[in-house]
């Protein structure tokens, strides 16, 4: 069992932990959470013993080994990737060479000999060793969890000084799980990871039976595995048994009871204080003022219920646009000879909220930055409709971050004219407030940037956003403020997160990019979620009938890709006749109104003959008008149709 008993540490001369004690069971799995800069990282290391408290004790079994998984690290090796992830193997290896050694002598001994004897304890020593590790296998496990974060088998042979710095951490992952300490310390696990490496990671922490104590702001995973939860946000560290949504009810009552005790006291102490006040210079009440003046120091102030700080904000009202926002026909792109996808044929119409989806690399991020116009097709075409206008969070921009330009200088640039002045209050809103505007660019934290990134979109409206994993390094608090405001936005939606619950929450349609292509899931993200987790850890079982997802033949994909080929045909044939229509309608009720204003003249209205004329020609024009109407009408009742079949 792991204890902490007391534990007081002070950071830049602020206290972090004030007093916290937290017992933590063998197998159990616990989840440390609070607002940013609570001291969730540091209570991880003074358990990984990199750090010491200022008071107190922390006592670990003596025999258990640690591993520590920090959120971030450098990590500079010149392995190759597999030989990277052997070394967690070393004692194993170690001992394989030992026991090629050991056989090479006993060809060589006199069987009978008492070195002979002394050589085969000792191999048998290591054989015992070997066996109780799965040590033959070593390699394969390699493989597997290789595999189950995301490295192809072609990565293995790279350098890993090739991969980027979200992949170099899934590497330290990877060799921490290899490693299979008995106590596992994660700090923000899953922030490098897809949907499909942070499902099997689940998988591998059920099955493990280690102890798992982990930082993270991903409620799903947390929902799905822990056992218990300590909260930091007063530094005491408040343990709540359950998941993550049985805390967050609990706290919630926890919470309301320390305002209700909070407020008795503050009545109690007013009182009291009036007392005093209004019978101090009163001889014949000294007595009683007295008392009341003891019972006032003897009080033992309770401190008002903690409530963290959250941006608050609301999305523009959306401006209106055509019914078809986005229309991709025959989409590829390509590096060189890397081929990212191809052939990608999709529409997106108005109010819907997609969220899009796949495994990292499969290129969420490129099609979304096409989308936003940074960059262009190697292939195909891509039509944004008539009215709008676009808004884009990329997943990372630390290029327009860098310079030295505050805070407020860079959001009165970003204004639209006439509106800078809206800066400091649009800054508030993302708890940039006082001396804190004047920050630099250059020195701001991740989540920082997130926020004030965030703050720049609000300044155009638009209505159609690209959202390329916007809840990074967001505290949950804040992430459910962009829950709210996607919520009563009245715009289009593409969002790109692994944030589960902000999914499910946010989006009504899953397109998934994946193996050069995309698939569009009819049924929600929980559905597809599902569907996901039974292909990840092998569950033969069909999916839910609801989400309609079945596996296809190589025949039934190219007659689906026929059939949806001939009815995008079909669709923007509708669509060029309704814009046909739709400019003969504006030509006929520009006439209509023109013979309208003539009748109207004066002159003419005492000229039977030129008014009759004109009477029957506004009559013959506005019978043309009505048939018009009624096609137009027709053909977009056709157009829905077909764009409800997609």
């Amino acid at each position: 069992m792991i204890s902490l008993k007391n534990v007081h540490l002070r950071l830049g001369g602020r206290p972090v932990l004030k007093g916290v004690d937290i017992q933590i069971r063998e197998g159990e799995c616990l989840a440390v959470v609070g607002p940013n800069g609570c001291g969730k990282s540091t209570l991880l290391k003074l358990v990984a013993g990199t750090m010491r408290p200022d008071s107190g004790e922390i006592s670990r079994p003596t025999r258990s080994t640690i591993g520590y998984l920090p959120q971030e690290a450098l990590f500079d090796s010149t392995h190759s990737l597999e030989t990277e992830l052997s070394s967690a193997f070393e004692q194993l290896q170690h001992a394989f060479r030992e026991m090629s050694d050991l056989e090479h002598q006993m060809a060589h001994t006199d069987p009978n000999s008492s070195d002979y004897e002394r050589i085969l304890e000792r191999y048998g020593e290591l054989s015992h060793l070997v066996e109780h590790q799965d040590g033959y296998s070593f390699e394969s496990q390699v493989r597997r969890v290789a595999t189950g974060l995301g490295f192809r088998q072609e990565d293995l042979s790279r350098s890993c000084q090739e991969f980027s710095g979200g992949w170099k951490m899934r590497i330290l992952l990877a060799k921490l799980l290899l490693e299979r300490p008995d106590i596992l310390l994660l700090d923000e696990p899953t922030n490098h990871l897809d949907l499909e490496s942070m499902l099997w990671l689940e998988e591998w922490i059920r099955g493990s039976g280690r102890t798992v104590i982990m930082v993270s702001h991903e409620r799903a995973f947390m929902d799905r595995l822990v056992d218990r939860v300590v909260c930091l946000e007063t530094g005491e560290g408040d343990a709540y048994t359950g998941n993550y949504t049985n805390y967050l009810k609990q706290s919630e009552i926890k919470r309301q009871q320390r305002l209700q005790a909070y407020e008795r006291q503050q009545q109690e102490i007013e009182q009291m204080e009036a007392f005093i006040r209004k019978f101090r210079y009163n001889a014949a009440r000294a007595s009683l003022v007295q008392s009341r003046v003891k019972q006032l120091e003897k009080i033992e102030r309770l401190p008002p219920p903690f409530y963290g700080e959250a941006i608050y904000f609301a999305f523009p009202e959306a401006p209106p646009s055509y019914r078809e926002v986005i229309q991709l026909e025959g989409l590829g792109k390509s590096y060189g000879d890397l081929q990212v996808f191809a052939d990608v044929n999709l529409a997106i119409y108005r109010g819907q909220r997609i969220g899009l989806v796949g495994p990292n690399g499969a290129g969420k991020s490129t099609l979304m930055r096409i989308l936003a116009g940074r960059e262009k097709p190697t292939s195909g075409t891509f039509t944004l409709g008539r009215g709008v206008s676009v808004a884009y969070f990329a997943q990372e921009d630390t290029g327009t971050l860098t310079s030295e330009q505050t805070l407020l200088q860079a959001i009165e640039v970003s204004a639209p004219p006439g509106q800078a002045q809206r800066g400091r209050d649009l800054l508030g809103a993302f708890l940039f407030s006082g001396d804190e505007v004047e920050k630099p660019l250059s020195a701001l934290s991740g989540g920082e940037r997130t926020r004030f990134r965030m703050a720049q979109m609000l300044f155009s409206p638009a209505n159609l956003l690209l959202l390329d994993e916007p809840t990074n390094h967001l505290d949950v608090t804040s992430r459910a403020t962009v829950e709210k405001a996607l919520k009563t936005y009245s715009g289009t939606v593409v969002v790109v997160s692994h944030d589960r619950v902000f999914m499910e929450r946010v989006t009504d349609r899953i397109v998934e990019i994946k193996d050069g292509g995309i698939r569009t899931f009819p049924g929600n993200y929980g559905e597809y979620l599902e569907y996901e987790r039974s292909m990840v850890i092998g569950d033969n079982s069909q999916p839910k009938e609801s989400a309609q997802i079945v596996a296809q033949t190589k025949p039934e994909r190219k007659q689906e890709y026929e059939e949806n080929k001939a009815r995008n045909r079909a669709i923007r044939s509708l669509q060029r006749r309704i814009a046909s229509l739709e400019e003969k309608i504006e030509e006929q009720e520009t006439l209509i109104a023109e013979i309208r204003q003539r009748m109207e003249d004066p002159r003419i209205a005492t000229d039977y003959t030129q008014l009759a004329s004109l009477t029957q020609q506004h009559t013959e024009e506005t019978a043309k008008n009505l048939e018009t109407l009624k096609e137009w009408e027709q053909l977009t009742n056709e157009l829905e149709t077909f764009s409800g079949e997609r």
